[in-house]
This record gives C-alpha cells, sequence and structure tokens, in this order.
C-alpha cells in the first residue's frame, strides 16, 4: 500500500508539473522570442538565442554571450526578434553586464499590445520546480521542468544551479516559478542535467537600465572595459584579505586553498611503479571565465603546485626534468592575437620572507582594447635542494597591473619550507 501511495505522489506531481508546463506555454509564448544575430551582407542568422520581454516598452532580457558578435562587430551584424508567430522586427541594444553574461534590447518598433513576464520577488525554496524556456537547436519554443537547487556554492560569479535540460539556443531564456514570474535566466549546462542560470538580483539590477538611454555603439568595448575592471578590483580584494589555508606538498608548506571560489584538487604518481621521479601536485582554479567573444575569455585564475623528487634521477637529469616542467606553463584562458599582444617575460631570482630562494619567470601581456587590463603568467622554481623542488605557477586573466603585482608578492611569500 505504501508504495502504490508513493507512486501516486510521483504520478501525481509529474502530472501537475506537465499541466503547469503546458499552462506556462500557452500564457507566455507571445512574450518569448528567438533572438538572431543577422550578418548584413548575407542577410542570414549567424547565431540564435533566446529572450523574453518585461515591459510594454519593448525590453527584452538575453544572455550578453547572443549577442557578442554585434557588440564587437556592429558594423557587420543586426541583432532581431523572431516571434512563435514566425514575425520578425530589428532590436537595438541597450545595455549589457558583460560579468554576468547578460544584455538588454529593446524592440524599435511595437505593437497595439505587448505581452511581458513579471519579474519574481523572491527566489523558491530550494527543491521547488521550476520551469526554463528557450528555442533549443532552432527547433521551436518549449518547456522544460526542473529543480531549483539554490545557488552554486563557492561561486564568485554566482549561478543557480538547475537540474534540468539547458540545450544550446535556450541561452538567454527565461526560468520561472509556477505563476510564471522570472527569477532567473539560462546561461549554461554541465551535461547530464545539470544547468546553471543568472538570478534574479542580476537581471533586476539590468532591467533597472531599461529607461537609460542606448549605449552609443563606439561605447560598447569602454563599457566591457569598465566592468572587467571593477570586477577584478572586487575579486582580487576578496583573495588578497581571505585567510589562505596552507597546507604541505613534499618538503615544503604552500597555500592549499586561496579563497572560498576557487576549486581545488590534488594528484600524485605514486601509483606508477616505472616512475623514476615523484610527482604530488596541489591546483585550484576560479570555475567561472567571463565570455568576451567567442576566441576571447577573461576573469579566470589558476593556480599550481608541484613538488619533485628525483634522488632515482641524479643531479643532472633532474635538473632537465625541472626544466622542462617551467618551460611547460602556459596561458590559462582563451585568447586571439587580435585581442592580446604577446607576452613580455621577465627573468629574476628571489628570495621571499622565509629564505626560500626561486628562479621566477614573469610574463604579462596586454588587451589591445581594454587598456588597464592584463593576463599574467607566474612560474617560480625553488633552488634551495638539488634533486627535489617545488614549482609554482599561476595564471590570472583580466588582471590590473596593481592587482597583479600585490598576488604575485602575497603568492611568493605564502611558501616555506617544513
Amino acid at each position: 500500500m505504501r508504495r502504490f501511495l508513493i507512486l501516486l505522489f510521483i504520478f501525481s506531481a509529474f502530472a501537475h508539473s506537465q499541466q503547469t508546463a503546458q499552462n506556462l506555454f500557452s500564457q507566455y509564448q507571445s512574450a518569448l522570442y528567438q533572438i538572431r544575430i543577422i550578418e548584413l551582407e548575407s542577410g542570414n542568422k549567424s547565431s540564435i538565442g533566446s529572450g523574453f520581454q518585461i515591459d510594454a516598452q519593448g525590453n527584452m532580457v538575453t544572455n550578453y554571450h547572443v549577442v557578442s558578435e554585434y557588440v564587437y562587430n556592429p558594423d557587420k551584424y543586426r541583432i532581431e526578434y523572431l516571434t512563435i508567430n514566425g514575425n520578425s522586427g530589428p532590436l537595438e541594444l541597450i545595455n549589457f553586464d558583460v560579468v554576468n553574461d547578460l544584455a538588454l534590447v529593446r524592440k524599435t518598433e511595437l505593437g497595439e499590445t505587448e505581452d511581458i513576464f513579471p519579474l519574481a520577488t523572491t527566489l523558491p525554496d530550494q527543491g521547488t520546480t521550476i520551469y526554463s524556456l528557450g528555442n533549443p537547436h532552432d527547433l521551436g519554443m518549449i518547456v522544460v521542468p526542473g529543480t531549483f537547487n539554490g545557488i552554486k556554492k563557492n561561486s564568485f560569479y554566482q549561478r543557480i544551479h538547475f537540474t534540468g535540460a539547458i540545450n544550446p539556443g535556450m541561452s538567454g531564456g527565461p526560468v520561472v516559478n509556477e505563476n510564471g514570474q522570472v527569477m532567473g535566466v539560462n546561461v549554461a549546462t554541465a551535461g547530464n542535467q545539470i544547468g546553471f542560470l543568472i538570478p534574479l538580483s542580476k537581471i533586476e539590477h539590468l532591467a533597472a537600465k531599461h529607461a537609460d538611454a542606448p549605449l552609443p555603439i563606439d561605447g560598447f568595448k569602454t563599457a566591457i572595459a569598465q566592468q572587467l575592471l571593477a570586477n577584478q578590483t572586487e575579486l582580487f580584494s576578496k583573495l588578497q584579505n581571505a585567510a589562505w589555508q596552507m597546507a604541505p606538498l613534499g618538503r615544503a608548506s604552500i597555500p592549499a586553498k586561496v579563497g572560498e571560489f576557487l576549486s581545488c584538487w590534488g594528484d600524485s604518481n605514486t601509483n606508477d611503479e616505472d616512475a623514476l621521479f615523484l610527482s604530488v601536485e596541489n591546483r585550484c582554479r576560479l570555475d567561472e571565465q567571463i565570455f568576451l567573444h567567442s576566441g576571447l575569455r577573461s576573469g579566470g585564475i589558476e593556480l599550481e603546485f608541484e613538488w619533485l623528487n628525483g634522488q632515482k634521477l641524479g643531479e643532472n637529469r633532474f635538473y632537465s626534468l625541472y626544466n622542462s616542467s617551467v618551460i611547460g606553463a602556459g596561458a590559462g584562458n582563451a585568447a586571439t592575437k587580435t585581442d592580446v599582444t604577446n607576452y613580455q617575460c621577465k627573468n629574476n631570482k628571489v628570495t621571499n620572507k622565509h629564505n626560500v630562494t626561486s628562479k621566477t619567470v614573469l610574463c604579462i601581456r596586454a588587451y589591445k582594447e581594454f587598456d588597464g587590463l592584463y593576463d599574467v603568467l607566474f612560474v617560480g622554481a625553488t633552488l634551495d635542494h638539488k634533486e627535489q623542488g617545488l614549482i609554482s605557477h599561476f595564471t590570472l586573466a583580466g588582471v590590473a597591473k596593481d592587482s597583479a603585482l600585490r598576488f604575485i608578492k602575497q603568492f611568493m611569500d605564502a611558501v616555506e619550507w617544513q
């Protein structure tokens, strides 16, 4: 009997969810749009996403990455909407939040009536069924039921963890409660029914700009630079003021956890019976990066410590191994030659406050269109032992020089011998 009641409950919940999804689609389909980026020369779409109208003035919310081609090349593309009935029209870009991957666009021509999605006043309780709407793979608008799992833990770029299928083309679509009120925006998927949404507070902040005059086209990249600089200031302030948790790695003591936003992992080759040297690693990274365009990501951080013990190799062979490990370090983010300069590197020999001496390589490349922002690559190799040593490595993407220099000093001074 108990099993029957459980099955009845599950069936009833599923039926309710399906009925709610149908009602939502029927009620709000006219306020849900496909957002298209049209290549001017061919007159055909270059990319698509989803968007939703939030007021009677024709303002819509979508993802920044949906309209990023237009942001970077406004002379090559235009933005337009497509309704569920096949009607289309032009959109102008009003504003965007590149850090949180949001954009506000507006119809240039309004109809007699304009349907909207209302914004929620609060986020739902964890475990509540919510509904993602969008246009996957250019197949037409759909509603996907899923579960609200709260704000993703230990995340600097706040995201809602959503159990449900978010597919390509659904980016920028609304996620609503059973009353049709928007409490998130589709932004990314990790596969296996794991999705991420931009939360309500970020939507409200951007929506408040609906009365503003549109950003001038020649001001798009200035706005991006300002937002990136403000974001990196906040991020590195929090990292540098956080308590860095120290842990042993070989004969060294290292910062095994730097702030609450970086996830850390460890590994070693101790199970490799044929290994002629011991390698023990500790890696930490910021899981999210900021999308600027298809060839450029920013805002990322990667830290890595590797302890190498090559007593079986002998001094000369260990030096060769050690040197190759240093040379193998590379950038932690995607960037193209049109976006950044070549790395300029400096070699140095530094002794930190704990009398740990390291050979260091510091490389910096500038963003060509965003003054004051740089990618930084740092590698340090200790010189205190002949057949063993610690390699310290980090990459910073989209950081100001003063933030980078403070971080470098704190990073180097954290290492000490046990």
